[in-house]
């Protein structure tokens, strides 16, 4: 801090007082978090010290979700919002008071994560294959096999959705259903659409419904299954069937941070409206910042998409292709593909790549995660680690009574393996070919 400007005080020792002066802002703030709206109002105006913490949003957003869950207009901020749910008809409007000589850098990164431009990472040279007209011998053999990523262009833009979707058709398709976001609350989407048109914030709220087919089953109409992407072995069990499908709509900064699929399916995501930035990492590379497990089953990340931006994406960032892409014995090399996701657009995302979402615009977006002949040992694998017995035994059960080539070929090649094993071999990596039952290759979903 420079304390040698005219005027200077030491806002934050003088405003704390002589205790809360010595911990750093991070446990002032899980301190204030014990206060009640009211105590909190009443502590803004002790200095202005507690006022600054007293005005973080995430305060707020946590009064509003758990009084009044989904059913709220939001307002500029989650504090307007808050008091205008709780008195709508109070002529509340929020001045911020200019508070000179306090420095905080725990403050100032969440003030800089929601203020960002995040077009600033649009720039970068896309890394991954666009391609269009493959047959589905040539996407099989060049990005199937080789659980290599691509971007099809001639997907989605025959799709109804694409002609069709906006804010304005989704309010009206969708009427008074509530879709699920990932605060845990459940919204209209003319509700959800208002906050995302009046909101910036760091980590902000993501519609992403897994039910949406059910509870909108309209939508189901508006697109159909890409023939790549038809064989989908998990239909076997019906409705028992893990969550396979999402409604993804966000405004900017919302998206998704380091993962791989669940159940270590594949995926693809088609952007209907809006941009979104794509990060992806080979399964065997883990990306900077991200914290798995050892068995793999959990996974910390940093608390927000634009954090993980703005403190790794930039050192990493050099000039990349998917044949250089590479790490050496201690992880020092963190290659990694990027790509910007534009409208009309659809990505195939392999089996066990981690990969990362970014919205740079406001954005409506479908994805879906399936499980085929060329991952299915993976999914098996991961099932039985995750201890999931009850449907692994279902599943097998299910596979076995109604596609058994494919049964029998998962069959042999376990046997395979056993046998290498007996013999003192190190076993193999999973097959990448195909297990196809070709009377039944044909599969799509019933919509």
């Amino acid at each position: 801090m420079d304390t040698t400007k005219p005027g200077f005080l030491d806002r934050r020792a003088v405003g704390l007082g002589q205790y809360l002066r010595q911990v750093d802002d991070q446990t002032v703030l899980a301190v204030v978090e014990f206060l009640s709206p009211k105590e909190l109002c009443v502590l803004s105006v002790v200095s202005k010290a507690l006022y600054l913490f007293t005005q973080e949003d995430e305060l707020w957003k946590y009064f509003v979700l758990d009084r009044f869950g989904g059913e709220f207009a939001f307002q500029h901020n989650w504090k307007s919002t808050y008091v205008h749910q709780c008195y709508p008809h109070f002529p509340f409007s929020h001045q911020p008071i200019q508070v000179s000589f306090f420095y905080s850098d725990y403050l100032f990164q969440s003030w800089r994560c929601s203020s960002l431009d995040v077009k600033c990472w649009a720039d970068a040279p896309d890394t991954i294959d666009r391609r269009s007209n493959l047959t589905m011998e040539e996407f099989t053999r060049e990005y199937l096999v080789p659980n290599k990523p691509v971007i099809l262009t001639d997907v989605v833009t025959q799709w109804p959705a694409f002609k069709e979707w906006n804010e304005q058709t989704l309010i009206d398709k969708a009427g008074d259903t509530k879709f699920f976001i990932n605060s845990n609350v459940y919204m209209t989407m003319a509700d959800y659409m208002r906050y995302c048109n009046h909101v910036q914030e760091e980590n902000p709220m993501y519609l992403f419904d897994h039910y949406y087919g059910e509870k909108a089953p309209q939508l189901l109409h508006d697109y159909a299954v890409p023939d790549y992407f038809s064989e989908d072995l998990f239909a076997v069990l019906g409705a028992k069937r893990p969550s396979f499908r999402w409604l993804l709509v966000g405004p900017t900064r919302a998206g998704a941070s380091f993962h791989k699929d669940p159940n270590h399916t594949s995926a693809w995501n088609a952007v209907i409206t809006g941009v979104k930035k794509w990060v992806m990492y080979p399964p065997h590379v883990t990306p900077p910042g991200v914290h798995p497990s050892e068995d793999g089953l959990e996974v910390v990340t940093p608390i927000s998409i634009v954090e993980w931006f703005t403190n790794f994406y930039q050192p990493n960032k050099r000039p990349r292709t998917a044949g250089n892409m590479s790490c050496n014995g201690n992880g020092a090399k963190k290659e990694f593909l990027e790509c910007l996701l534009r409208p009309g657009e659809i990505i195939f995302v392999p089996t066990g790549w981690w990969h990362t979402v970014l919205n740079l615009e406001p954005s409506i977006a479908i994805t879906q995660n399936f499980c085929d002949s060329h991952n299915i040992h993976n999914v098996l694998d991961f099932m039985r680690k995750k201890k999931k017995l009850d449907l692994v035994e279902q599943f097998e059960s299910r596979l076995k009574e109604l596609r058994p080539k494919v049964w029998q070929q998962i069959q042999n090649n376990d046997n395979d393996n056993d046998n290498r094993n007996d013999n003192g071999q190190n076993a193999p990596k999973k097959s990448s070919r195909p297990l196809v039952d070709k009377s039944q290759s044909n599969f799509m979903f019933d919509f």
